[in-house]
């Protein structure tokens, strides 16, 4: 199977959800659906899996995945969720979608999909100014590296990135939009 193509789609659906008052970011309803069903539907046709690693609703986000999961660790932000994620898929790479993209997921996959090389262990995409996103993918082979990083305290993403020495993909950055707060579904509401 060729590399580049041989990855599980992963789903962040944990988190607090602070900014939305403690609800559940994947449930938000958001051109008449479900955030998470801007992630991860239509379904990739070339994933091998859909992997979603979620806090709470895992019969909700069952209707979405083939395997639901929750974080390894607990209270270690994103970086968890990933660490879960690479240690449940079956593929070589896992592509690392947010639960509350508002951007097209089609596009982010394909963009993950058409710049990974054979060299590659972790591509992060980023904005313009090279912030980074949640949008990435990851060797599983990353997995070892991730849980070190964890076990060492470490909570930031950027940290766990810089770690990793993810190679930056730029991107557009309406192509890297997600739902942090209220006001960002508002904004985006009738794109």
């Amino acid at each position: 199977m060729n590399a580049a193509r041989d990855f599980s789609l992963g789903i962040l659906a944990g988190g607090g959800g602070r900014r939305w008052g403690g609800r559940d970011k994947g449930l938000i309803a958001f051109r008449g659906r479900p955030l998470l069903a801007n992630a991860c539907d239509p379904r990739p046709a070339n994933a091998r899996e859909i992997l979603i690693c979620c806090r709470d609703n895992a019969h909700f986000y069952s209707h979405y995945s083939d395997r639901v999961l929750c974080e390894t660790t607990l209270l270690r932000g994103p970086c968890a969720g990933i660490s879960a994620l690479l240690s449940a898929t079956e593929a070589a790479s896992l592509i690392i979608l947010p639960t509350d993209l508002i951007s097209n997921s089609e596009q982010l996959v394909a963009t993950l999909t058409e710049t990974w090389t054979a060299e590659d262990r972790a591509v992060v995409l980023t904005d313009s100014h090279g912030q980074h996103s949640p949008c990435m993918r990851l060797a599983k082979e990353t997995l070892a590296s991730c849980c070190a990083f964890i076990d060492r305290g470490g909570r930031q993403l950027s940290e766990m990135l810089m770690a990793l020495e993810a190679r930056a993909g730029p991107v557009d950055a309406a192509q890297l939009r997600d739902a942090d707060s209220p006001s960002d579904l508002l904004t985006h509401r009738a794109d």
